[in-house]
């Protein structure tokens, strides 16, 4: 396949952690040029890239078939509108937009133009949710009595930081939220009704820092839950069935390897942590997670620019997961 000509507008911790180690690694890309607008950073880590100040040259620059957006949140839309404008595919971090109508007038666009475009769920590539996943595949949750979904932290009010500024779109709903209720709609579809309730727990935070949203599916509740003011943090997953109930304990470790630098391609990356089943009679046994990696999330991107393949991660995904949010 010939490689994707990449942009990153942003270098950031999305951009740096995130993005440009995968386009680095992958075959199907080739990092071309970031935007960072005071930072000589991306410069020092990929010496070979053009550094630019200024996303018009990158908007601008005909060579250039794919811009990733890891600007602030309440950024995105504009940003990925103007990359659609220019021809360009459009890779969007999460959320993918503030609203739902930014999130159906980008599709629209990119439907119009015949490109590609989606947010980036990476965390659909974690072990801990391939391996529900695969349970799901297999028949083991044909029969949910409860699901738990939760993504606990224990973090200070940094009310400088764009993400805790009381930005349009910047809270932990639209950040953790973007993600759990993206896997949950995957797994389980889009519920009969929908509940929610959010919070500012920590003394002085300008945002909600605290959510917790109730799928109901009839059957069973899917509960998603997240607080930036867990001294406690609950299990990951927790998914009760007919016959066994399965215990997912902490995040998968691919973000904690990338921040040590271990590398995407390195034999040492990629999730190793073991889950619990626990059986009727009691018993329990411990089983490892699938080997997440998130350059597949690349790798399906790729085939769907140049091969016109069906998307694994569609925008018109990404527009619902705003539809719910909205609601939060």
């Amino acid at each position: 396949m010939k490689p994707i000509i990449t942009g990153v507008l942003g270098y950031g911790y999305s951009g740096k952690v995130f993005h440009c180690p995968f386009v680095h690694a992958h075959d199907y890309f080739r990092l071309k040029s970031i935007v960072s607008r005071n930072s000589d950073d991306a410069l020092k880590d990929y010496p070979y890239i053009n550094l630019l100040r200024d996303y018009e040259e990158m908007l601008n620059d005909e060579t250039i078939e794919l811009i990733i957006i890891t600007t602030p949140n309440h950024l995105h839309f504009e940003h990925a509108k103007k990359a659609l404008k220019k021809g360009k595919h459009v890779l969007v971090e999460k959320p993918y937009a503030t609203t739902y109508k930014e999130a159906l007038t980008l599709n629209r666009i990119a439907d119009e133009k015949g490109l590609f475009i989606s947010s980036y769920q990476n965390r659909r590539y974690d072990g801990d949710y391939l391996t529900l996943e695969k349970l799901k595949k297999n028949g083991s949750l044909d029969k949910i009595h409860e699901v738990n979904m939760v993504w606990d932290r224990l973090e200070p009010v940094e009310v400088h930081s764009w993400r805790e500024g009381g930005l349009k779109g910047a809270d932990l709903v639209y950040d953790l939220g973007s993600h759990l209720l993206d896997q949950a709609l995957t797994l389980f579809g889009e519920p009969k009704t929908f509940s929610s309730i959010s919070k500012k727990i920590r003394e002085g935070s300008l945002i909600k820092d605290w959510f917790e949203i109730q799928l109901d599916y009839g059957d069973y509740i899917a509960r998603i839950k997240a607080s930036l003011g867990a001294i406690y943090k609950e299990p990951r997953y927790v998914i009760q069935t007919d016959k066994q109930a399965y215990l997912f304990h902490e995040m998968g470790e691919q973000v904690g390897q990338l921040v040590a630098g271990i590398k995407p391609l390195s034999a040492d990356y990629g999730d190793n942590a073991f889950y619990d089943i626990y059986e009727v009679d009691g018993s329990k046994s411990s089983k490892q997670v699938v080997k997440g990696n998130y350059l597949r999330y690349y790798t399906q991107m790729a085939k769907a620019i140049r091969e016109g393949a069906a998307p694994e991660v569609t925008k018109e995904q990404a527009a619902l997961v705003i539809k719910y949010l909205e609601q939060v």
